[in-house]
């Protein structure tokens, strides 16, 4: 189908200078928003109080030309407001003083707006604001009352529907009745012509642009010196060379790695000034995230996280102590990056240094196989910086889950990797020499004896509690051998080792020394007289096929550990007294021995924690 319309048309009676149009609250409500996209929100601000302004002083000079007394007018402005489709209603008090020649001399007025299109329309394209948004109302009624009442008089919103408040308020004065509240308020009215606008957002994207370049030429020198394997120190010192801000690299417990742009006593001062200011402030909302600038009377911190494999592993800070106003979102972006750059350089540190100690732990796997001489060994600890000539323990250790955090086997594996991690980062930070490594699903530690007054146990202890913080879910269980002196033993000592974690029944730290006979009974690797006591001595109980067997003798075993204590016994097993009471006498009648016998309860003890450790019985 093909149309063609030729027509004209034209209206004589339009007046051309005010000619009605006809737009809508939509209209006014879109070209704010390419305001706000265009200029941003801090700027369309003035733009629409001079605009509003303009429209109120014409309406008033429209008004006068009527002949209408400026009473009268003072007492229609929000009517004119809500005529204009501004408004949906009003409430309206005012208190005018006149000279003898009808002159304003005083004004007081205050209101609310009822659905003002400005607040409806900034929610609805932009969101809640925080600040009032009326300005083209506040424009309006100002420019208005001004011409009618022949001096200037300003309006101001008090509250607003656009910035989440109940209704929107206003009040109205003369300029001198303001007095100085107003001043702020004032630049609004100065109207800036185009041309200078423009000539801001030029220099503005100028700026935008020029710094964006230097980002980009700062981030290309950042990876240069990446991929060129400087060290974080020398990185650290270039980028305060490139900004000028002094710079801090710090650990997740804010431990100081490296710092440039201060002097040791300027750093010294400002540190403990952040840790006063830490430790006064007992917050754990200190640490962050995500950026964040903390201030106190010396210094102001500006602090980017350090992102490593998904974790925070330490903190980049810009140190503000000269008193001077800084732009900190471009510092921030400048930190930002650096940090990023920090991130890749603790990453490939971590990965070398893992790498290295899983090295050690297969060369750990060859000394407990004995596959290498002596010498040999001796020799290649040499390499790894340790020194194998020296005393050494062997220590078997085990996480064993709580029934609430059963775990699949990917999960498992998962959580022997992130233990393991911990493990060297500790021993790293303790600068412990040891090997690491992992053997038939237990961790193995090969301490090394540094000092004369190296307390193993006061080690192992420590490595327990830390190991309890870090992975509180569960509990660790550590066998610890005797001290060794030659390399070629360690096997040996691994077998110590490993028999003593297996009666951390009742302890989580057991040394093969606290056995005392049942560990010289177990290395004399007299399995078969041992099955044969046992034997004898158990009886009917020996009978390990039965899981009732096993049941009586936990309660047996944990009975004769308590030393014969009724009521710690039954807090262990989580019994009644009359049901440990019947377990007991049934014991005793297949035993056919008397449970009270010092002697028969020793012997017997013996018997279990050697079948436990050859692992002829688990008892968990």
């Amino acid at each position: 189908m093909i149309i063609n319309i030729n027509d004209e048309a034209y209206n004589d009676e339009m007046v051309i200078d005010e000619r009605p149009m006809a737009t809508s609250s939509s209209a006014l409500g879109i070209m704010r928003h390419q305001l706000v996209r265009n200029i941003g929100i801090e700027r369309i601000k003035g733009f629409l109080v001079r605009f509003g302004w303009e429209m109120g002083v014409n309406d008033a000079k429209e008004a006068l030309k009527k002949n209408i007394s400026v009473k009268t007018l003072i007492e229609q402005g929000p009517i004119v407001h809500m005529k204009s489709g501004h408004i949906r209603g009003f409430t309206h008090e005012c208190s005018a003083e006149f000279n003898e020649h009808d002159e304003v001399v005083s004004l007081h007025g205050s209101g609310t707006w009822i659905d003002s299109y400005e607040a409806v329309e900034h929610v609805k394209r932009l969101g809640l604001s925080d600040t009032q948004v009326c300005h083209t109302l506040i424009g309006y009624s100002s420019g208005f009352m001004t011409t009618i009442c022949g001096q200037t008089v300003l309006a101001k919103e008090i509250t607003c529907v656009g910035k989440g408040d109940p209704v929107c308020t206003w009040i109205t004065r003369t300029k001198i009745e303001w007095d100085r509240m107003m001043e702020d308020e004032l630049s609004y009215y100065q109207e800036t012509p185009i041309m200078e606008e423009l000539e801001y957002t030029y220099e503005q994207l100028l700026e935008q642009q020029s710094f964006l370049t230097q980002l980009t030429e700062f981030q290309k020198k950042l990876n240069e010196e990446i991929a060129n394997g400087t060290d974080l120190e020398s990185i650290t010192s270039k980028v305060y060379d490139s900004t000028q801000i002094p710079i801090l690299v710090e650990d997740k417990e804010l431990r100081t790695i490296t710092y440039a742009g201060l002097s040791e006593d300027m750093y010294r001062e400002l540190d403990l000034d952040m840790k006063e200011y830490m430790r006064k402030s007992k917050s754990q909302n200190l640490l962050p995230i995500g950026k964040k600038t903390i201030k106190t009377d010396r210094q102001e911190k500006l602090i980017s996280p350090i992102y490593v494999e998904k974790k925070v592993l330490g903190y980049c800070s810009f140190l503000y102590n000269d008193g001077k106003t800084h732009n900190e979102e471009k510092d921030y972006l400048i930190l930002d990056r650096f940090a990023n750059a920090v991130s890749l350089i603790l990453l490939n540190e971590k990965t070398r240094f893992e790498s290295f100690e899983r090295m050690k732990g297969n060369f750990l796997e060859q000394i407990l196989q004995a596959q290498i001489p002596a010498h040999e060994i001796i020799q290649r600890g040499k390499y790894a910086n340790l020194d194998l000539d020296k005393p050494y323990y062997v220590v078997a250790m085990e996480y064993r889950k709580t029934e609430q955090s059963t775990l699949s086997m990917e999960e498992e594996f998962f959580l022997q990797e992130q233990i393991l991690e911990v493990i060297f980062e500790y021993f790293n930070d303790h600068k412990y020499q040891n090997l690491i490594g992992q053997r038939e699903g237990k961790l193995i530690l090969f301490m090394i004896k540094q000092q004369k007054n190296f307390s193993i146990q006061t080690a192992i202890d420590e490595l327990y509690q830390f190991l309890k913080r870090a992975f509180p879910h569960g509990e660790f269980k550590l066998g610890v051998s005797n001290e060794g002196h030659d390399i070629k033993d360690a096997a040996a000592y691994y077998e110590e080792a490993s028999i003593a974690l297996k009666l951390t029944l009742q302890k989580n730290i057991v040394s093969f020394d606290s056995l005392g006979i049942v560990g010289v009974l177990i290395n004399s690797n007299n399995l078969k007289g041992i099955k044969m006591v046992a034997k004898k001595e158990l009886g009917d109980l020996y009978q390990l096929d039965d899981p009732r067997n096993i049941e009586l003798l936990k309660t047996l075993y944990v009975f004769l550990s308590n030393g014969g204590k009724l009521e710690q016994t039954m807090s262990d097993l989580v019994l009644s007294m009359s049901g440990l009471r019947h377990r007991i006498r049934r014991i005793e009648g297949l035993l056919e021995k008397d449970l009270r016998d010092p002697e028969e309860m020793h012997q017997l003890l013996l018997i279990l924690k050697a079948l436990i450790a050859l692992g002829e019985i688990s008892i968990d």
